[in-house]
């Protein structure tokens, strides 16, 4: 006896509560537009060789946005203290560009950013030599990397089988905790709030300064050669020792950051990052949707990061705190709590954190881009990378993710935020450290 075929039941009113790192980004693209910086989005870079089929990629994605009605959805709020929820929109198509063989993706993925998407998600297809360029713009309030990852993946999948169905509700988004007595969910946030005064107690710096400003995205890509990502792992592995490689990238970035600073006179204060930790767990088909991350926090003064063994050995430590203190699930208990914030609240809090610049720059290392997929639409998978949006302040970020044995790096800012010859002495620390080369 054959079983029957399985479906997706979606009921049309549906609701999907944010999760509270969405309610941060929430918050946060409020403000954004309200400063004239624009939507909090993301281009994800996806470079494919021969026999990419385009009309199969329309396919597919008309098959996905059938299967996910979430991509239409709209954030409500009931009463003023209540949870937003994403709350079904009118349905329709995913906007895909198919552009001619002049279009460059590097101006392309900045229009996108300044906020020419319309709906959460939309893609940009580009000849390139031997194959194609696929850009999908997505909105970070509904997806972070890795879900963003994920959903190229899923799209895959329906480009190889249209009528499959799609994950059930009850895995678009952050799969339900199991509740806690308050005074178990207090001691476990205890050890986040000690931190966090920590860290408020700090002169906070940053290159873009504490006020915001109207501004627009930019960025440069930095692509190491295979060759050259065994050369930065081999030094990664001495530095650290073989373990964990999250401090070591992060005292890249704030050695960047450092320099720049140093190079403007400012030699006191304290760099500041909160680094997202994917929550999802390892090798994890789902959920695509919402942020499903917790944070970290570190911080190093200034001199603290004139050696970049010093430095990696030093965030290691802290990265080591937060694991023995359970900071982690401590701080997704806090900002669960705060999603009943409204969000003039909310952005007070935001403008009012780490000296007024929220952080001093944004960093992520989102490891293997689309591990386990080799290929897209009928074409092999070359290389992927995202390119994030910035608020400022603080205004700056540093991004990496490796595909196939090959490094990219992402440096991100907002115009007016790092001249033309300090974005030369970001990157060239940055190879500088990564390489073992002679900073010019």
């Amino acid at each position: 006896m054959s079983l029957p075929k399985p479906t997706t039941r979606i009921e049309p009113d549906w609701r999907l509560p944010l999760a509270g790192c969405d309610c941060y980004l929430a918050a946060l693209e409020d403000l954004m537009k309200r400063c004239g910086q624009g939507r909090h989005m993301a281009v994800s870079v996806l470079e494919v060789g021969g026999g990419f089929d385009v009309d199969r990629f329309r396919v597919a994605l008309r098959a996905f946005a059938a299967a996910y009605p979430i991509l239409f959805a709209e954030i409500h709020r009931g009463a003023p203290w209540a949870i937003p929820e994403w709350r079904p929109g009118a349905p329709g198509e995913l906007e895909c560009v198919v552009h001619d063989g002049d279009a460059q993706f590097e101006e392309i993925a900045l229009r996108r950013m300044c906020g020419d998407c319309a709906g959460h998600l939309c893609f940009d297809v580009l000849a390139r030599p031997g194959g194609a360029t696929v850009l999908m713009t997505w909105n970070h309030l509904l997806w972070d990397g890795r879900g963003a990852e994920l959903t190229l993946a899923e799209i895959a999948r329906f480009a190889e089988a249209p009528d499959r169905p799609g994950m059930p509700l009850e895995r678009w988004g952050v799969p339900r905790a199991v509740d806690r007595p308050v005074l178990e969910k207090l001691k476990a946030v205890r050890p986040f709030t000690i931190r966090h005064a920590e860290l408020r107690a700090q002169r906070v710096v940053s290159i873009g300064g504490s006020q915001p400003v109207a501004s627009q995205p930019r960025f440069e890509i930095v692509r190491f050669s295979p060759e050259q990502t065994a050369q930065i792992r081999a030094r990664a592995e001495r530095v650290t020792g073989g373990i964990f490689s999250l401090p070591y990238f992060l005292a890249v970035t704030m050695r960047a950051h450092a320099a720049v600073l140093r190079r403007r006179g400012i030699v006191e204060g304290a760099l500041e990052c909160a680094v997202s930790t994917q929550m999802r767990k390892r090798g994890t088909a789902g959920a695509l949707f919402q942020n499903q991350v917790s944070q970290m926090f570190f911080s190093l003064g200034l001199e603290g990061t004139e050696s970049l063994a010093g430095a990696t050995q030093a965030l290691h430590q802290q990265f080591e705190r937060a694991n023995r203190e359970g900071m982690i699930p401590g701080f997704l208990i806090m900002v669960n709590w705060m999603r009943r914030l409204p969000r003039p609240l909310y952005q007070l809090f935001l403008k009012r954190e780490a000296s007024g610049r929220i952080t001093s720059f944004y960093y992520a290392h989102t490891g293997a881009f689309m591990p386990g997929i080799e290929r897209f639409c009928g074409a092999q998978i070359a290389d992927g990378w995202h390119i994030p949006t910035v608020f400022q302040p603080p205004g700056t970020g540093l991004f990496f993710s490796e595909r196939g044995g090959r490094l990219t790096a992402s440096l991100c800012w907002r115009s007016g935020v790092l001249e033309d010859a300090e974005v030369g002495v970001m990157l060239g620390q940055v190879r500088a450290d990564l390489l073992e080369e002679s900073q010019p």
